[in-house]
């Protein structure tokens, strides 16, 4: 069972993590960089779908979304970073810590990464309300790491209110 502490300097500990907890939190990336039109339109949509709107859509495109990409992108290299800091436990098991100036960046990369899968997979309200079935069918293992990144981002915003 995963131990979790809030450190005193506010950074979270996360203690006896098993090797398949810690593959779902360290696969967060690829979703999110699986190239999928639709991913790109749910992470970056357009401003306006009016066709007049030709300046606002222009400028938004040049000015708004690269930064998008760029702090997205560092949300995930965080999580990564963090996660690549893990250390095994003499019982196989691991331990990582989420600094506290990364909770935001974690929320962020949970999100992109929750967003991203309900894109790929095409979840709908029904899916997204029941349990995952068959975890050796694609999507029902997506759905699981759905599960996974929203609890952790709970109880993470949580821990940070």
């Amino acid at each position: 069972m995963i131990k979790i502490q809030i450190l005193p300097n506010g950074s979270v500990f996360f203690d006896q993590v098993e090797e398949s907890f810690y593959q779902i939190l360290f696969s967060i990336r690829e979703p999110v960089e699986s190239g999928d039109p639709l991913v790109e339109s749910r992470l970056f949509p357009q401003p306006s779908e009016d066709v007049e709107e030709g300046d606002l859509l222009d400028d938004w495109k040049s000015l708004v979304e690269p930064d998008l990409h760029e702090n997205f992108l560092a949300a995930r290299e965080s999580v990564a970073a963090d996660l690549r800091n893990a250390q095994h436990n003499s019982d196989g098991s691991l331990h990582f810590t989420i600094p506290r100036n990364h909770i935001d960046l974690w929320l962020s990369a949970l999100n992109q990464a929750r967003l991203a899968l309900a894109e790929i997979h095409q979840f709908t309200d029904a899916d997204l309300s029941r349990a995952p079935q068959d975890l050796d069918d694609p999507r029902e293992f997506a759905l699981m790491r759905m599960g996974i990144y929203g609890s952790l981002q709970e109880w993470l915003v949580a821990v940070v209110g």
